[in-house]
């Protein structure tokens, strides 16, 4: 009876598919955990739509997440366990991570070193919050039944549910939702060369000077120590403390994983050395139905504007309304001097008394549909991914003021690429803005926008097809495919990484040579020298 209801099931989701999308499910279903833990919607919403796609696919989904899907219901064979409290949610408001009273002016080494504390404590929450929930004990139990193929989760701060992967012999895809992580290069063997490649904690102007190298290279060592002897082990204490065996996260996670996606491309970050593992997917989490949803109020204020109208948004994880009332007044007056129209996504009940034929304040904004808007020309912004894809994706120039994590580094691209500029939120006065806005009025930034819009957007495959290719390869081949992805060079110490071994073999031959020669050629020279004297004195 049982497996007489998991056959008519399985046939009514698939033809439940067909009539509802009009495609046919793959010829195979996978049965996918994918197991999400960190608080961020920001995060969660690039995953949203490879995970729709692979339910509207015909793929069994059992997502244990933090953040609750809005359009889990859509999906018979999607199922959400949430981490959440009930009635949590945040895929509509803003919380305050990072006040802006606390931003991060430097990128000093003992900044990176703080704000890579403050993300180890952050993934330690998320891993207690996890192992707490129950969740893990419920798909573990699943699994022996009805075995899963894949594990779907995130590459961020914290890699205690990769105990899953190795409890199940799951082959792993993980997601990097920002630039990748430094400590995740030698996952896939990615080439890490702190000479031109920058860190996704770091952000320096153009090509580094010697000082900003050093600053690169060691940061990007520091941190992968520092993650390895400290996080690595925070999470292995976790799993044995919740499972009383020992399982090295890091081993799993080398011998296990098949693909990294990552939230980037190089139109905006740069082109650099690859590994076959690595796959951007920057704009994963853009639709065209996102393009089109603009509220009433927000479409009546463009329609009315006979001026172009600048964009402003902080994000999800900063109340741009905390801001000091000095910026405030400086950003104000600045914007007021401009032949323009803002609207202003402003968290706070009580907004700003301003001209509401100049300024439209929202508490939250369909930031795609603004930027992909015609009348919307420039967009400032504090540097998140997401709304830096955006801006790239509508081809619209950026004003960018970074706040903390890889904000710098995604406002120095934009600069970088000529799409922009960036200003430090304690640089804002009237001056400062007046320039920038006067500088942006160029129309070099415009056409440079547009013209790698066209770069990101012009593909061989969409971010998406890419994604589901690659989970859907993994799912038909296993621990196999993971297998014949990986580099032989992720089994190699280091020292014969680099051909250390070699090199000093090398060198010893070369001081060994260069001793004989001295050696036999100051000899000879002696000789020659005692036979002269001698030649002399009999002559004499």
């Amino acid at each position: 009876m049982t497996t007489w209801w998991r056959i008519s099931r399985s046939v009514l989701i698939a033809l439940w598919l067909i009539v509802i999308t009009g495609t046919p499910p793959p010829a195979f279903g996978g049965n996918v955990l994918a197991v999400y833990p960190h608080f961020g919607f920001s995060h969660f919403k690039v995953v949203m739509p490879i995970l729709n796609e692979l339910a509207r696919r015909g793929h069994q989904l059992t997502v244990i997440s933090y953040v609750n899907h809005p359009q889990a219901a859509e999906w018979p064979n999607y199922e959400q366990l949430l981490i959440s409290q009930a009635g949590e949610d945040q895929s509509s408001t803003t919380i305050n991570l990072v006040p802006l009273s606390e931003h991060t002016p430097t990128r000093s080494l003992l900044t990176l070193f703080w704000e890579y504390i403050a993300l180890h404590s952050e993934g330690q929450e998320s891993c207690e919050r996890l192992y707490a929930s129950g969740h893990v004990e419920t798909v573990l139990k699943r699994h022996q039944t009805k075995p899963y193929d894949l594990l779907l989760t995130e590459y961020f701060n914290s890699d205690c549910q990769l105990a899953l992967a190795k409890l199940m012999d799951l082959p792993i895809i993980g997601l990097s939702t920002c630039a990748l992580m430094p400590y995740y290069y030698d996952r896939i063997d990615l080439p890490d060369t702190p000479s031109f490649i920058q860190s996704e904690f770091v952000g320096f102007a153009g090509v580094l000077s010697w000082d900003e190298r050093l600053v690169n290279f060691i940061q990007a060592k520091m941190l992968k120590l520092l993650y390895k002897y400290h996080s690595i082990r925070a999470d292995n204490a976790l799993v044995r403390k919740h499972f009383g065996i020992d399982v090295d996260v890091d081993e799993v996670a080398r011998t296990q994983t098949a693909f990294i996606f990552g939230n980037q491309h190089y139109s905006l970050m740069g082109s650099r050395p690859q590994s076959r593992q690595f796959i951007e997917v920057g704009g994963v989490h853009l639709t065209s139905q996102a393009e089109q949803e603009l509220p009433p109020n927000i479409a009546q204020f463009l329609d009315q504007s006979e001026v172009p109208i600048i964009f402003i948004s902080w994000g999800s994880m900063v109340r741009i309304s905390s801001i000091d009332a000095d910026k405030l007044a400086a950003i104000v007056e600045a914007l007021e001097r401009q032949p323009l129209r803002v609207i202003w996504k402003w968290e706070a009940d009580e907004k700003p008394k301003m001209d509401s034929t100049k300024f439209l304040f929202v508490k939250w904004a369909p930031q795609l549909a603004l930027l992909c808007h015609p009348k919307v020309e420039l967009f400032w912004a504090h540097g998140g991914l997401l709304g830096t894809t955006e801006s790239v994706h509508c081809g619209k120039p950026m004003l960018v003021t970074p706040i903390y994590g890889d904000q710098f580094l995604n406002a120095f691209s934009v600069q970088n690429r000529g799409m922009g500029l960036k200003l430090d939120y304690e640089e804002i006065r009237v001056t400062s803005v007046t320039q920038a806005l006067n500088e942006l009025n160029n129309t070099s930034y415009a056409t440079r926008s547009l013209g790698i819009s066209k770069i990101f957007n012009q593909r061989e495959n969409s971010p998406l097809e890419s994604a589901i290719w690659c989970v859907e390869h993994v799912i038909q081949h296993g621990l196999l495919a993971a297998e014949m992805l990986q580099s032989p060079g992720i089994e190699l110490n280091w020292f014969v990484y680099h051909s250390l071994d070699s090199v000093c073999l090398i060198f010893v031959v070369l001081m060994v040579l260069a001793y004989s020669l001295c050696h036999f050629s100051g000899g000879s020279s002696s000789k020659s020298f005692n036979g002269n004297r001698r030649r002399k004195s009999k002559r004499s």
